[in-house]
């Protein structure tokens, strides 16, 4: 298998992030295969400019920085905290920025791109926010998003670490997932050229 960067996007600005623990969690089970490398971009690591329409090459310092690792990623596992039922503003602000091959600039990295999705939430009335609101923001820009999502409530986290082993299990698997997944679109005429639907 040809070596493939793994990147988790963590929609989160708190340092101290329980979605970055499940993102992680996914990473490094995606890590054990031969060739897989990861990388993180947290976004409370970065400080991002807002979001004002202007291509890619336009911006500097660590919106470049972000959009750059975004780019050059092969496949991606992003994670977001769930508020008001939807995925993050923070995580909203940097899709806003990710071109889709079109005027915002020649690249698409999304595009025909394996997409692993994790929420996190206080509660568990929120896991019906991957399906309804982050899986159709990567059906935008046309990229595959493996068929199972991930979710994890308040109550499966104890002092910032992941206690419940059936979604660290479902994690690992998410990872894996996503890995064979962006193998199967480098193998697939088909899925390698689908694209977004307009």
């Amino acid at each position: 298998m040809a070596d493939r960067t793994l990147l988790g996007i963590v929609g989160s600005v708190s340092a101290d992030s329980r979605t970055r623990t499940a993102v992680e969690i996914a990473l490094d089970a995606a890590a054990e295969r031969d060739g897989v490398e990861t990388e993180v971009l947290h976004l409370a690591d970065y400080d991002l400019e807002t979001a004002d329409g202007r291509g890619i090459d336009n911006y500097d310092g660590g919106t470049a920085e972000a959009l750059e690792l975004i780019v050059e990623a092969d496949a991606y596992v992003v994670g977001t905290p769930v508020y008001r039922g939807s995925y993050s503003g923070a995580l909203k602000n940097l899709l806003d920025m990710v071109p889709r091959g079109q005027w915002q600039g020649d690249a698409a990295p999304f595009e025909n791109a394996a997409v692993g999705l994790v929420a996190t939430g206080a509660t568990d009335h929120h896991f019906l926010a991957v399906d309804q609101e982050l899986r159709p923001a990567f059906a935008f820009f046309g990229a595959h998003a493996v068929g199972g999502a991930t979710y994890a409530s308040g109550d499966d986290f104890e002092e910032g670490e992941l206690v419940d082993e059936a979604v660290r299990e479902r994690l690992a698997t998410l990872g894996g997932a996503t890995v064979d997944l962006s193998e199967a679109i480098d193998e697939s005429e088909a899925l390698g050229s689908l694209g977004p639907a307009i």
